[in-house]
């Protein structure tokens, strides 16, 4: 059988193997409520199992024990519950319990067993031992973080003198004094949740203190001092100011530069080079032109259309056809001559009426109004040619185009030319118009059906005159 270890390694993270107690064995007994502490000292609450060896189950903790005398430095310095002692609180469980726990280990960490088979084995030697014959012993000790027995350290003698007490009785099983023993425990935990809460305090108040208790210095965090920092800043501001002058004296002599620093091209700019603005005058060219003689030819085609092609109706014009004449004659013989006169009268004046009594238009003949032609071609081209302000402070020789004058006595001739093909073509239109000499060549025979003033007066005074 292999001997247990005396001592176990501190392990503050509660994680460590060789800390992992299996399988301890504690005889607790048969009493209603029973306390014991585990082999090891210290424990980590969240690692505990207990079994009842008795049933083979695994306890529940709150319900069928729990773990107790929490060591409140060693649980404020590692960031997790550590404690002593274990107490059964459910009398079903049997006089036997298995343990398995993550001992702290350190000076917390002495078995008891292990010391009783480590001092039986010892040849004690009862000669006396000075300092002087001691060997390897340092010169000086230096101070190092460290822990205390508690029943070392002075003013835990009663707690220590206390927790004895009450480990004794559970041990003996003092029952006459079991409720007052049970009593002092409950005042002592008390006390113990006092300083547990002072000490919360403490460490509150610790926290919260900002002027800087532990005369941390600049250099221990990596930081720079006022000295160094202001010192530091004073340099980079020079450097920063001396790169900002260089910088910004490149930036003038940049927006100085007028000689196209970034080879702008006239299709970056949206412009047109000289030879598409060339191309694409003549194309408009090209396309007027083409538009002015479809329009010339269909104009003319109108004016040598003499089939009536308005399709101007008797009842257009203001008169009637041969049928209503003749029934109107045959009907109301005494009242013709005054009909027929009037009518006359109505007709001759349509006739003479030279403010275009029809309402016809340019499209309804289909040409362009002097005002279309200005609207829709000479005004967009006069105002995109009289922009000047080249926003952009790009040169002639730049755009390899021609200059403002140039382009403008251009765009004035083409101009000149559209007006006077315009003006031409207005004054065809105004001659037709104004041309009361029947241009379309109409007759009765493409009117309706309708008479010429002189068979209608033949036909009146023969039925006038007629006997009968």
């Amino acid at each position: 059988m292999s001997t247990p270890p005396l001592t176990l390694p501190l392990d503050p993270t509660g994680s460590a193997a060789s800390n992992l107690i299996t399988a301890e064995v504690q005889t607790i007994g048969t009493r209603g409520t029973r306390a014991f502490p585990v082999n090891y000292g210290l424990f980590f609450r969240k690692s505990l199992v207990v079994k009842d060896t008795t049933t083979n189950k695994v306890l529940v903790q709150g319900s069928q024990y729990y773990a107790t005398q929490m060591d409140v430095e060693a649980s404020m310095r590692y960031g997790q519950e550590i404690d002593a002692s274990i107490v059964i609180t459910d009398s079903s469980v049997g006089p036997n319990v298995s343990v398995m726990y993550q001992a702290l280990g350190g000076v917390n960490s002495i078995s008891q067993a292990a010391v009783t088979t480590a001092v039986t084995g010892l040849q004690i030697d009862d000669a006396p031992a000075t300092w002087a014959s001691i060997t390897n012993k340092p010169s000086k000790y230096p101070v190092a973080p460290h822990q205390h027995i508690a029943d070392d350290m002075y003013g835990m003698e009663f707690v220590v003198v206390a927790l004895d007490r009450l480990g004794s009785a559970i041990q003996l099983g003092q029952g006459t004094a079991q409720g007052e023993l049970q009593a002092y425990a409950e005042a002592v935990i008390q006390e113990l949740i006092g300083q547990i809460a002072a000490a919360n305090t403490a460490l509150n108040a610790h926290a919260s203190n900002f002027t800087n208790p532990h005369q941390v210095t600049a250099h221990q965090i990596g930081s720079y001092t006022t000295e160094e920092t202001t010192a530091a800043l004073a340099t980079e501001t020079t450097n920063r100011v001396n790169g900002d002058s260089s910088i910004q004296g490149q930036l003038n002599t940049h927006a100085a530069d007028h000689t196209n620093p970034h080879k702008v091209t006239t299709a970056q700019l949206g412009a047109f080079s000289t030879t598409q603005s060339d191309a694409a005058m003549t194309a408009m060219q090209t396309a007027l032109q083409a538009t002015i003689t479809a329009n010339e030819t269909t104009q003319n085609a109108h004016i040598a259309n003499y089939s009536n092609p308005h399709q101007v109706t008797a009842a257009q014009i203001g008169t009637w056809t041969t049928g209503q004449i003749a029934s109107a004659v045959a009907s109301q013989k005494a009242t013709l001559q005054t009909q027929v006169t009037a009518f006359e009268s109505s007709l001759n004046a349509h006739t003479s009426n030279k403010s275009n009594p029809h309402g016809d238009t340019a499209a309804n003949i289909g040409t362009w109004t002097y005002t279309t032609i200005q609207n829709s071609i000479v005004s967009p081209y006069s105002s995109h040619v009289n922009n000047l302000s080249n926003p952009h402070g790009v040169t002639i020789a730049q755009l390899g185009t021609y200059s403002a004058t140039d382009i403008n006595n251009n765009i004035a001739y083409q101009y000149q030319v559209v007006v006077n093909e315009v003006n031409a073509l207005n004054g065809t239109i105004n001659a037709h118009v104004g041309n009361q000499n029947n241009p379309h060549g109409d007759n009765v025979n493409n009117t309706g059906g309708a008479y010429t003033g002189a068979y209608l007066q033949n036909l009146i005074n023969s039925t006038l005159h007629s006997p009968g």
